[in-house]
């Protein structure tokens, strides 16, 4: 199943191949440096899955569960239409994806944690895309998850037997913000060929 950004929709492109110029070429047995491993990513891949249908922005939930409590004191704005906005309590971090896909055993993307890493890999944007807050460019940086174990719930986004279980790996890029000032403020992106915006409104109590 196809996955989208974090606040608009992800547009499916190949996988870029890094190369480098002008060095020595590597000895056969050297390998690319391995995507680090985000837990923030790990666990909203985790709860995007296991999160039954009604409550779920990739189900029948719709645009009112697209704010994403990763459980850790962070809000993930997460959607597969758009997120407009997100009211979040003083302190709380925020994950941005500017885009983001994952390949699963339960959707038939592969029966190996090899071949959903690469399914992962294929399928989400092969560049960085360029995220701001309140206009300022912040850093992105490429991760993914480790195999993820999926349970999937009652009432799933795949219409399967409750208890169903799957394995899963998520490609994204993403930033981390530190909480903001009381107030709102502007989430931003752009790819190759899409932007997004995103309100958030942080209370002034606790």
């Amino acid at each position: 199943m196809s996955r989208f950004v974090g606040v608009f929709r992800l547009v499916v492109i190949p996988l870029l191949t890094m190369v480098t110029l002008g060095l020595a070429v590597p000895a056969a047995s050297a390998a690319p440096a391995p995507v680090k491993f985000d837990a923030d990513l790990t666990a909203l891949w985790t709860t995007v899955l296991e999160t039954p249908s009604a409550q779920n922005a990739f189900g029948t939930g719709g645009v009112a569960f697209t704010c994403w409590n990763l459980g850790d004191g962070t809000v993930a704005p997460f959607g597969p239409s758009g997120v407009p906005s997100c009211t979040v309590k003083p302190g709380t971090k925020f994950l941005i994806a500017g885009s983001s896909d994952e390949c699963s055993t339960i959707e038939g993307n592969g029966s190996t944690e090899a071949e959903l890493r690469a399914c992962a890999e294929q399928n989400d944007a092969q560049t960085a895309p360029s995220i701001a807050v309140d206009g300022h460019a912040v850093r992105v940086k490429e991760a993914e998850t480790p195999l993820m174990n999926i349970v999937l719930p009652a009432d799933n986004i795949f219409g399967l037997p409750a208890g169903t279980t799957g394995q899963s790996v998520g490609h994204g890029w993403i930033a981390h913000v530190d909480p903001l000032t009381p107030g709102t403020h502007t989430f931003t992106g752009s790819g190759p060929t899409f932007t997004f915006k995103t309100t958030i409104i942080v209370g002034s109590g606790g």
